[in-house]
């Protein structure tokens, strides 16, 4: 049976009505498939711009300024330190900080590397840091010096006897690796009894007696061979007296009694600087520098009255 031809019109017209129909469905549907490249053009971009800023700032900001802009030890320069400093002060602090790791870039690079000097031993105060061009730093450091030796009686089993223990002007332990036995004597010698560093190197020896004969060394040592001094000592009990009182001696055994240290001085006793004149100027041995009188004396040519550390 076949259909007639008013009915085949009639089919195909709703073929071709179906095919026009504007529906809201085939609206969406052919406005997402014009739409969608566009938006893709625009938010790929944004993604890929968003990813690579985040790599960047954690890990390639980190290689090229590690790799163009790390510090480096030759590109270091520190104040030339003086001849009683053997150690390499510049590869010390580098290995010890870790530079290698600092970048340039860093605004806070010449702060750290001021607090990475002023911990070494040797340094007792970081001046200041500049960054030069080409990469390079300048360092400039004010140096420790040392001014007397601490005998002491070894503590450990590998090192039996005496030993000597070298300190600045402060009573801070400084690197003994730098000084050699026959060395030792070219210092005044600070004996106290008992006396062992309680603290590392670059730390404060830790005895209140070794401290304030520290600071008379740090007086007495450049007139050490005119006075012909050997070693400062204590005197009486800090039970009793609770300021250290100090005596010195000569190589032959004769002995000043001193007093106070320097800038302790009690109310009626002379200060340091009378003192040390009484000595340039030839007191006897056996004299108590305490009694002294307290008129003004000439100051000798020989003392420099500065007491700057």
């Amino acid at each position: 049976m076949t259909d007639s031809p008013s009915k085949r019109t009639t089919v195909r017209k709703r073929r071709y009505e179906s095919l026009d129909d504007p529906s809201p469905s085939k609206i969406r549907w052919i406005a997402s498939l014009v739409a969608a490249p566009a938006v893709l053009s625009i938010l790929w971009p944004a993604l890929l711009l968003v990813v690579g800023y985040s790599a960047w700032q954690q890990w390639g900001s980190h290689y090229v300024a590690h790799k163009y802009f790390s510090v480096q030890s030759e590109q270091i320069g520190v104040t030339p330190p003086p001849e009683y400093v053997r150690t390499d002060i510049v590869e010390a602090v580098y290995r010890d900080a870790a530079m290698d790791k600092l970048s340039l870039m860093d605004s806070q690079a010449c702060a750290k590397v001021a607090s990475a000097f002023a911990g070494h031993p040797w340094v007792k105060r970081v001046v200041g840091v500049r960054k030069l061009a080409g990469g390079h730093l300048d360092v400039r450091l004010d140096y420790r010096r040392p001014v007397a030796m601490v005998h002491v009686i070894s503590r450990h089993p590998e090192h039996n006897g005496a030993g000597f223990f070298a300190v600045d002007g402060e009573g801070v332990l400084l690197p003994p690796s730098d000084f050699s036995r026959a060395e030792t004597e070219q210092y005044l010698h600070i004996v106290v009894p008992g006396a062992y560093p309680t603290g590392g190197v670059g730390a404060s020896f830790g005895d209140a007696r070794v401290h304030s004969a520290a600071m008379l060394a740090y007086l007495l040592q450049p007139y050490r061979d005119q006075l012909r001094i050997s070693s400062i000592g204590v005197h009486g009990d800090l039970r009793q007296n609770p300021v250290v009182q100090l005596e010195i001696a000569n190589a032959e055994g004769g002995r000043w009694f001193w007093g106070s240290p320097p800038g302790t001085e009690a109310q009626s006793e002379p200060p340091a600087m009378m003192k040390l004149q009484q000595l340039v100027a030839g007191a006897p041995v056996g004299s108590d520098l305490r009694q002294i009188q307290l008129a003004p004396v000439a100051t000798s040519p020989a003392v420099d009255t500065t007491l700057n550390r």
